[in-house]
Formats: C-alpha cells, sequence, structure tokens
C-alpha cells in the first residue's frame, strides 16, 4: 500500500510537471516560430513598398528624417499618415514600415523581386540581392505565386525555405517579393530542437528529485497508516480475550441453566463480533507480504475446492451454481489468500442472488496464456441503480432490502474489501460490473 501510494505521488506529480513544462514549450516555439515569419513578413512588405528593392541605410536615414520632418511640419490641406512615406520610386500601394537597418543588415537579407503590369506582364526582375535564383527562376516562380488566393506565406523548393508576399501596385498590377528564410527557420527549428531536449532534461532532474523526496511527502501519511494498522491489530488483540471469557461464560451458564433464545444470541453475537476482528485484521495486515512468501499455487483447484463447499449452500437455497473451470491455472499467491478471495465471491454471489436464480463461476487463462481471469456471475435484479465502483469500499453494503430479513445477507461490507486486497498483493485486478439483470465480478492475474 504504501508503495503504491509512493508512486502514484511519483506519477501525478511528474506528469503534472510534463503537462505544464509541454505547454509553455508549445507556447514558446509556436511565438518564437510565428515572430520569425512575422518579421519575414515585415521586411517583405518594406521591400514591397520600396518598389522590390531595400535600399541603403543612408537612404533609409534620409527616409526616417523626411518621415519625421513631415509629422512636425504637415503640408497645408495634406492628409498625413504616421509613419508612413512614399518611396521614390512611386507607383506602389501601401505604407513603407521602416526597418532597423544597420551595418551588414541590408547585405545579408538574400530576396528578389518581380513587377508585373495589370496585364501580368513583367515589368521589372530584380535578382542583384540572391543568387541562387536566376532571373528566368524567379520570373516563373513569382508567376506560379501570382496564380496563388493567399498573398503571403512561404514555400520550400526542397534546399531552401522562401517567404513571400504578393502585393497590388498603384497601377493595379502585382509586385511579387521573395526572401530566402532558410537560415531564419533553422534557427527556429535548432531553438525547438534544443528546448525541447532542455525541457526532457528537466524533467528527468524533476523526477529524480521527486523520486528522493517522495518518501518525504507522504511521510505523515504512512505515519498514519501504520498508526491505524497498529490501533486495529493492538484492539482487535485486546478484544478477542473479553470475547473469549463472555462466550466461555455463556456456555457455561447454558450448562447449569439450559440453553435460551437469550444465551444463543449471545453466543451468535459473539460469533459474529470475532469473525469481525479477524477480517478487520487481516485488513491491517495487507500488503506486508513478502515476495519470498509467494509460490506457484493451482487456482483451479481452488476455485474446485470453493464451488464444491458453496454448492450444498446454494443448493438448499433453490438455487444453481453452475461452473466451468479450466486445468491447471497457476497463479503467483497464497494458498490461503487464493482460496479466500474465492470464498468471499462466492458467498456474496449467494447472498445477493435472486430467488431460484442463477450464479455462474468461470476460470479459464487469459488471453496470452500467461495469466488467470476468474469471473463470478449472479441473478441481481435489484442491480441496476447500484453503483458497482463503491463495491470495494470498506463497510460499504450495497441494496440491503433484497432478501431482506434473511440469514445469508449478514455480513459486514468488508468481504469485497478484503478479496481486493489479496488480489492486489498479488499482482491482479478486480472489477463489478452490472448488466442484463446480472451482476459480474471479474479477477485477472
Amino acid at each position: 500500500m504504501v508503495k503504491k501510494l509512493q508512486y502514484r505521488f511519483i506519477g501525478i506529480t511528474t506528469l503534472s510537471i510534463t503537462v505544464v513544462m509541454i505547454v509553455l514549450l508549445v507556447v514558446l516555439n509556436f511565438y518564437n516560430y510565428g515572430a520569425t515569419y512575422s518579421e519575414a513578413y515585415r521586411t517583405l512588405r518594406f521591400i514591397a513598398d520600396n518598389g522590390g528593392d531595400i535600399g541603403s541605410i543612408d537612404e533609409q536615414v534620409r527616409i526616417r528624417r523626411s518621415t519625421a520632418d513631415e509629422k512636425e511640419e504637415p503640408s497645408p490641406g495634406e492628409t498625413h499618415h504616421s509613419g508612413s512615406s512614399s518611396t521614390e520610386k512611386g507607383g506602389f500601394i501601401g505604407s513603407t514600415t521602416l526597418l532597423d537597418l544597420t551595418g551588414e543588415n541590408p547585405y545579408m537579407i538574400r530576396y528578389y523581386s518581380v513587377i508585373f503590369d495589370k496585364d501580368k506582364n513583367v515589368l521589372e526582375v530584380n535578382t542583384e540581392h540572391i543568387a541562387s535564383v536566376s532571373e528566368t527562376e524567379a520570373e516563373e516562380q513569382a508567376r506560379e505565386l501570382l496564380t496563388h488566393t493567399i498573398r503571403h506565406g512561404h514555400f520550400s523548393d526542397g534546399t531552401h525555405v522562401y517567404t513571400f508576399v504578393n502585393r497590388r501596385t498603384e497601377t493595379k498590377g502585382r509586385i511579387v517579393c521573395v526572401m530566402d528564410s532558410t537560415r531564419d527557420v533553422a534557427d527556429a527549428t535548432s531553438i525547438i530542437r534544443r528546448s525541447f531536449l532542455l525541457g526532457v532534461m528537466c524533467l528527468i532532474i524533476f523526477a529524480v528529485i521527486i523520486v528522493f523526496l517522495s518518501r518525504k511527502a507522504i511521510a505523515p501519511v504512512m505515519r498514519n497508516m501504520e498508526n491505524q494498522k497498529a490501533f486495529i491489530t493492538n484492539a482487535g488483540h485486546e478484544l478477542k480475550t473479553p470475547l473469549a471469557v463472555i462466550k466461555a461464560d455463556t456456555e457455561v451458564l447454558e450448562m447449569s441453566t439450559g440453553a435460551n433464545e437469550w444465551t444463543r444470541s449471545i453466543s451468535n453475537q459473539v460469533d459474529r463480533l470475532t469473525v469481525l476482528i479477524g477480517n478487520l485484521i487481516t485488513l491491517a495486515k495487507m500488503g506486508e507480504l513478502d515476495k519470498e512468501d509467494l509460490s506457484d499455487i493451482d487456482f483451479s483447484e481452488c476455485v474446485r475446492t470453493s464451488a464444491d463447499n458453496y454448492k450444498v449452500i446454494i443448493s438448499n437455497q433453490d438455487k444453481e451454481l453452475k461452473t466451468e473451470i479450466t486445468d491447471k491455472v497457476m497463479v503467483r499467491g497464497t494458498q490461503d489468500g487464493l482460496t479466500e478471495i474465492v470464498n468471499i465471491l462466492l458467498d456474496n454471489a449467494q447472498k445477493y442472488c435472486d430467488e431460484k436464480g442463477k450464479i455462474d463461476v468461470g476460470l479459464t487463462h487469459t488471453r496470452r496464456n500467461s495469466g488467470a481471469k476468474l469471473i463470478v456471475t449472479n441473478d441481481y435484479k435489484d442491480g441496476k441503480d447500484v453503483d458497482c465502483t463503491r463495491f470495494f469500499d470498506r463497510f460499504y453494503r450495497g441494496d440491503t432490502s433484497h432478501n431482506t430479513g434473511s440469514a445469508q445477507t449478514s455480513g459486514y461490507g468488508i468481504g469485497l474489501s478484503m478479496a481486493e486486497g489479496f488480489v492486489e498483493e498479488f499482482g491482479g485486478k478486480i472489477a463489478a460490473d452490472y448488466r442484463d439483470g446480472r451482476i459480474s465480478f471479474t479477477v485477472i492475474f
């Protein structure tokens, strides 16, 4: 139980950190990738507004000064557009968004541009700023981009990644500007790879730290569990003595005065309390088995023996028990524990089976023949609205109105919890399911 709790804490904590880190990395990398193309589009729009040429740094400085002067002293009757100016070439629609061009930047931008008239005839091809594309290739690619419905985007020729814009000119023609973004995209992709590699390394470090600190984190819970187990075990052993005295005194009283309804009631309640205390002690000791205590047990023989023992009880209740048990189904566990699992499930089935109902017990190999699958099913018409997920809660009992007053429905609601404890201790799983008026308990090892 402690190991299971520790693993669950480690799993939940690691999963939470993983989700947060993945979301953070995805958002940051999407932003970085988008910013790469956004900057490329901004540059291309500037080139398009500048007539297909980025111009020189001196020209940019002159345009900035001219723009600043226009902001300060607009001409009378002239509508001023903030942050924009007309280029010397003219004839192109849109505002000129100025770039921060310094040093070698203008010479590092690799691009070409093609200008078309309104009849899609080529007016000018500019490939001075790119060496990997000829004028013929630039014209062919620009004509193909001219047919696209999208006006900006990116494409690849297998070795290079290009970003393009397709804008309208003042003369109702078009200008297509294409920039080589291979290096920028490669840098963005490299950042993505490195960030995710860094994320994986951080997750590994976090996981190691969590593993070391997990035991300290669940230490208070472990202490509470150990204290609870110790209390139940000690209280159980302390209660056994007075119960044994009460049982002995009752027997002496019956020998001297004869048995009556009161002495029989006392004896029955003492027996019930003795069984309850034994079950509670067994529950408290769940999880204390060592792997050395487990061995390969013939589960088929356990199921067959338990079914034979319950056959008379079930038959006396005018119910039917049907078994299909595969021979030599081996399970790693303990003889007593596996037998107790079957006894609990059969006891639960005979208690809550409908009158003149049917109980089915099936034991087979799993699909890969490496494990065992036990299914105990019984008729239970009142189980439609019962929450099957709570059957394994301690002291939970279903609809006790079913067969109310019958001796077979007596219980404490901890039998299935014990069965679940044994199954998990042997590395298996147990589940309950209700379908077509029948309730089934499935155990898989």
